[in-house]
């Protein structure tokens, strides 16, 4: 594996966002990876031993129209797609899931592509899938050859910052929810600098454990609508971003 690169000291800006439609989640979902399937589907996974399931999620009326549980030795955990292709890591199994979906089949794993450590959150972008592990790194892959290409420390203001969890590629950079709190940083993928943080205290569903977190971030690239769920949210919130302040 490539050594981190180093990330300079840069303040962060706060992004703004307005909500701007709102949807039925099914609450008893332990959410651990969120995707944008198409105009009207979500992809998603969830956790937990002997529960975790992956699923094809009907947007505005949160039915679940196809689900895979996966064998009772995998804890899932962040899911992404990439072309056809669909990628989930698992907790501690040291194995990415590659799946393949058909319409009467639904999911089937095709490959077990071995991982390092434990797996947490999962995106693609720029041709590469970029993963955390509950650290201050991620990790970037190539698909194609399943190998590390590099790892990239992540600071805050020129300080480390752990517990990186759910990632999502958006406009060039990596939004990742931290976990333990309402907050979502956005990482440059060439220095690691975080440059931008989001609060989502505002539709974090209120009296509920702080594991709960913003854990299901997906972001519609057509709609340039950002879409947030969490472990145990009884909705999933559809926002506009107002101001990128790209750097």
């Amino acid at each position: 594996m490539a050594k981190g690169v180093a990330s300079p000291k840069v303040k962060p800006v706060i992004i703004e966002w307005k909500q701007t439609g709102e949807f039925i989640h099914e609450p008893a979902t332990f959410t651990q990876g969120f995707e944008i399937w198409d105009s009207k589907y979500f992809l998603e996974t969830t956790g937990q031993y002997g529960q975790s399931e992956i699923r094809k999620v009907e947007r505005k009326s949160g039915k679940i129209v196809s689900r895979q549980a996966l064998d009772s030795q995998f804890f899932g955990e962040g899911v992404t797609k990439l072309g056809k292709d669909i990628f989930q890591l698992t907790w501690r199994e040291g194995v990415i899931l590659k799946w393949h979906f058909a319409e009467k089949s639904g999911f089937t794993v095709i490959d077990k592509i071995p991982w390092s450590g434990e797996g947490w959150g999962l995106t693609s972008g720029g041709g590469s899938l970029w993963a955390s592990n509950g650290t201050d790194e991620i990790f970037e892959v190539d698909p194609k050859s399943k190998k590390f290409k590099r790892s990239l420390k992540v600071t805050l203001s020129g300080e480390p910052l752990d517990k990186l969890n759910e990632l999502e590629f958006i406009d060039g950079k990596i939004f990742a929810n931290v976990w333990m709190s309402l907050t979502v940083v956005r990482i440059n993928p060439k220095s690691g600098c975080i440059d931008g943080l989001l609060d989502l205290s505002s539709i974090s569903p209120k009296g509920m454990n702080m594991d709960a977190v913003a854990n299901g971030l997906a972001w519609d690239a057509a709609r340039k609508k950002l879409y947030v769920t969490g472990k145990l949210w009884p909705k999933v919130f559809e926002l506009e971003i107002l101001s990128k302040n790209k750097l």
